[in-house]
């Protein structure tokens, strides 16, 4: 979200829109309140913002891949008197990060989420440790801070309030002056129960019933097949009312598949997110990000992701190709 056309802000926040994102944000503000914060849903979409940025002193990119794209114009920023740091948990990032200029200060972690490197590169105290566990919870990432903060609250009241901050931003997907004003109050220390807009905007999708809706439109059009559960759409989407993928891993989790894969097909290109519903060490095959990854290095466009959940867009004729493999890996 830029909140003006011109911003003279000496320090630019990028990073996604969801949990994980939000709760990144929070953890900048936190230490810089005047930061300027951008919600962007992908490495390529920063690019834009990256460009137009000529004011910032500091830029930092949290939770997004890195892509050939983003990593030029992240190495052209190098060359600039802007200072370039680069905080990611995803797989892809990680092979790829020697890739960046040497002036850019670069941070990947697998295991933990985005909110986790973002607040050990900050060196925050304690205080934020509850924000951190709720990010590790929605990436699946068993962290030693999950299980502190799991300890001391109890999972149920980690769940709902995960669930919370999740519901809410969903409530209107695009509105990212809702994610920056959570972001600011989250940033204080509360929990999401704690913030009004938070708790007024998740009660509005539970009186409205949207999770309900959303699970009953995936069950009228899910694919099972080879421990898949396939959701495609072409051009004519149907509304999940925000939810998509996360209502989409429901019901495959229902229905027993390991992988659920959403498929957004187009004439030229298309688009697939990936989530993985197995757990235990039955599933630790079940990389989705390396999966991807390997795919998409030679018959896509971009893709990557880590364990638990995974993107890509690749050419329409390989999508038979792309399902191919994912049936027999899964």
């Amino acid at each position: 979200m830029d909140l003006r056309a011109r911003d003279d802000r000496k320090t630019h926040i990028l990073t996604r829109g969801n949990v994980d994102g939000i709760i990144s944000a929070a953890l900048f503000l936190a230490r810089e309140p005047a930061a300027r914060v951008s919600f962007v849903p992908s490495g390529d979409m920063a690019v834009d913002h990256l460009r137009r940025d000529i004011a910032s002193h500091d830029v930092y990119l949290v939770d997004l891949g890195l892509t050939p794209r983003l990593i030029k114009t992240l190495n052209d920023k190098a060359k600039t008197r802007q200072k370039v740091h680069y905080l990611d948990h995803h797989e892809q990032s990680g092979l790829q990060l020697d890739e960046l200029d040497d002036d850019t200060e670069g941070l990947v972690r697998q295991g933990i989420s985005a909110a986790g490197v973002a607040y050990d590169y900050l060196a925050l105290n304690g205080e934020h440790r509850h924000l951190v566990a709720l990010a590790d919870l929605m990436e699946y990432c068993p962290s030693a801070i999950l299980s502190e903060v799991e300890a001391e609250v109890g999972p149920a009241r980690l769940e709902e309030e995960a669930r919370m901050l999740d519901f809410a931003w969903r409530f209107q997907v695009d509105d990212d002056r809702f994610r920056y004003h959570a972001a600011r109050k989250l940033s204080t220390g509360k929990w999401p129960s704690e913030v009004p807009e938070i708790k007024g905007r998740y009660l509005q999708m539970l009186n409205e019933g949207r999770w309900e809706k959303a699970l009953e439109r995936v069950r009228e059009r899910v694919e099972l097949k080879h421990n898949v559960a396939l959701l495609q759409f072409g051009r004519r989407k149907p509304s999940l009312f925000g939810f998509g993928s996360r209502a989409l891993s429901q019901v495959a989790r229902d229905v027993g598949a390991s992988v659920a894969i959403l498929l957004n097909r187009r004439n030229q290109l298309s688009s697939l997110s990936l989530r993985r519903t197995s757990e235990g060490p039955d599933a630790d095959h079940l990389n989705l990000g390396q999966f991807v990854t390997e795919f998409t290095s030679e018959h896509g466009i971009v893709g990557g992701g880590h364990p638990h959940s995974a993107g890509a867009k690749i050419p329409t004729k390989a999508v038979p190709l792309f399902l191919h493999d994912a049936y027999c890996f899964a």
